[in-house]
């Protein structure tokens, strides 16, 4: 058996047991995964032409979809932590009927 394939048989796994050695010895864990530390996969439906725009915004950007919406709900996030956020209508429909200065 070699030690870089994991064990197929009952035999091997036995083999590999009796190998391990246990202690009450502190360890150091392996550094968390990925830089932004431990990803959690989520299930998200959208419609067709929402996903569209996001790959179309990620390819624009040169970054991975999935980065694009992590920074997206991020700023969302922050709207609603910091801010009381109002829709852009909203807030085209207010800009534009502002008095025009000269």
């Amino acid at each position: 058996m070699s030690t870089n394939v994991w064990p197929d048989t009952p035999e091997d796994m036995a083999a590999l047991a009796a190998r391990l050695q246990y202690s009450d010895e502190e360890v150091e864990l392996p550094p968390t995964p990925g830089p932004e530390g431990i990803m959690v996969s989520r299930s998200l439906k959208m419609p067709l032409e929402l996903d569209k725009r996001i790959k179309d915004a990620a390819t624009a950007r040169g970054i991975t979809q999935s980065m694009l919406m992590r920074q997206l709900l991020e700023m969302g996030l922050a709207a609603l932590e910091l801010d009381h956020p109002i829709s852009l209508g909203d807030a085209i429909k207010a800009l534009t009927s502002l008095p025009k200065t000269a």
